[in-house]
């Protein structure tokens, strides 16, 4: 893929993401005050089709790849499916021993999909790495504005869970959310500047 086209694909990807959160925070919620079950039905199912897109866009992507690209979209879906796999685990026992309310565990099966998409690109850039792929994270945006997209996102939430819904455990939540994307950045920043020294000695 082209550093264009990666582009391109970086872009819609974010921008499906960025719409997901918005339907999220403010058609979704209207599911629990609705009571004609159509519409209940509706509002639930609101943030579904940016999520299609999404798949729809990575069946697309990794169908068009070369063998090679392939291998790594595996090993990249491969490590995404266990992380969230074990944070599905994780989110159910809690939630059936009570240690979770309702609400929360419903909160964190949300987040799933967005999770999957985070560990899936880190896993598959650094497998095309590990290959010698041109396919890694310095193609397409720059890394810097991918990581200050997601914590924008993280704040927003954080923010909108604060001040109109009064959550402070779902805004805490985020905020972990956004530091830990801030802890990421700040890891492969340090990463970079690490091989550009070693490939200088």
């Amino acid at each position: 893929m082209t550093n264009q086209a990666q582009k391109r694909y970086q872009i819609r990807i974010l921008l499906a993401m960025a719409i997901y959160v918005v339907v999220l925070l403010s058609v979704w919620p209207l599911a629990k005050s609705t009571v004609e079950v159509w519409l209940k039905a509706l509002y639930a199912l609101a943030p579904v089709p940016p999520i299609l897109y999404v798949i729809w866009l990575m069946a697309r992507r990794v169908l068009a790849s070369d063998e090679l690209e392939q291998r790594t979209h595996l090993i990249g879906l491969g490590v995404a499916a266990a992380v969230v796999s074990v944070f599905g685990i994780v989110s159910g026992f809690l939630a059936a021993a009570h240690v979770l309310p309702p609400d929360g565990a419903a909160a964190m099966l949300v987040w799933i999909f967005p999770l999957m998409i985070v560990v899936y690109s880190i896993a598959q850039g650094y497998a095309a790495r590990r290959y010698g792929s041109s396919i890694c994270f310095e193609e397409g945006l720059p890394l810097a504005l991918r990581f200050l997209y997601a914590v924008a996102i993280c704040a927003a939430v954080a923010a909108y869970l604060y001040w109109r819904k009064g959550d402070m455990e779902g805004a805490g939540t985020a905020l972990g959310m956004a530091t830990g994307v801030v802890l990421g950045g700040a890891l492969f920043a340090l990463l970079k500047w690490w091989r550009k020294r070693s490939a200088h000695e």
